[in-house]
């Protein structure tokens, strides 16, 4: 899938985003920007600073268009750090934290905001596939990764090859941050597959229950498992006959049992490192 950037650019006022589109970069993964700060893009190449930099109103500029000039409407979203906007491309705030709301702390006078944009790389589950099958059934699958090296992105097309080839499968995405599904207001914007359903905006154990409970899959798939509460759904829905995909962050599986547990890391027949962008081993 091809990123139109306009589609990204169109949240930045004139001043910055005349310079972003002076630039014809490609593969950009972040673009930040700090008040009194220049804008800052990472990319596949690297690092690269703009000869821009922002004041406080053109943050505000970018806040308010994120926001569609309606901050209460965003504030549940405000209250996790950052906002989903079309694509599934998350935008992280920082700044002043004042308050709380949902018994979260909440973020005022917004100075800092990081785009993090969302690739699909569809196919690149290809080669590891076919080794997540046994006995001609789908293994439970742990997915671990350091941050930034593609687990969302290989669990998002592993769903869609299931959900697109396995018929009478039911496929059920718990997607608390909306970055799997790319859900905005509702809709999934990233193709998850004709059998896919998506439970978005809730806490993963939350999902994982009510899914079991309203939806009956014959698979789940989560991200970022990382609390006692993750592992006591998921291990609920494993006792319910339940397949699982998973991910979770980690160096390799030793690093997941010290975090999580040896038990945690039993429930799943497969395990796949991501040992760098694309390499993978499958164990």
């Amino acid at each position: 899938r091809i990123i139109k950037m306009e589609n990204i650019y169109r949240y930045f006022n004139c001043k910055i985003r005349q310079v972003l589109e002076k630039y014809e970069i490609k593969n950009i993964y972040e673009i930040r920007i700090r008040v009194n700060k220049n804008v800052i893009l990472n990319t596949g190449m690297g690092e690269i600073i703009l000869d821009v930099i922002c004041n406080e109103k053109d943050v505000i500029d970018t806040f308010n268009l994120i926001t569609e000039y309606s901050a209460y409407a965003y504030e549940q979203n405000m209250a996790e750090g950052f906002i989903t906007i079309p694509g599934g491309h998350r935008v992280g705030i920082g700044g002043y934290m004042a308050g709380t709301i949902y018994d979260k702390p909440i973020v005022r006078n917004i100075r800092f905001i990081n785009f993090r944009i969302n690739h699909h790389i569809k196919n690149c589950s290809e080669m590891i596939f076919p080794k997540l099958y046994k006995n001609n059934h789908l293994c439970n699958t742990l997915i671990i990764s350091p941050p930034g090296l593609g687990k969302t992105t290989l669990l998002r097309d592993l769903v869609y090859k299931i959900s697109e080839n396995f018929a009478g499968t039911s496929l059920c995405v718990i997607d608390e941050r909306n970055e799997i599904s790319g859900c905005y207001k509702g809709v999934p914007t990233m193709d998850l597959g004709k059998r896919t359903d998506v439970i978005s905006n809730c806490s993963k154990s939350k999902g994982i229950l009510m899914a079991i409970r309203s939806m009956a899959p014959t698979l789940i798939a989560v991200d970022e498992i990382g609390t006692a509460q993750d592992i006591e759904a998921l291990e609920y829905a494993n006792s319910s006959g339940i397949f699982i995909i998973a991910t979770v962050h980690g160096k390799n599986q030793a690093d997941v049992i010290k975090k999580l547990g040896k038990d945690f890391v039993d429930l799943f027949e497969k395990k796949i490192c991501i040992l760098n962008i694309g390499e993978y081993l499958c164990v």
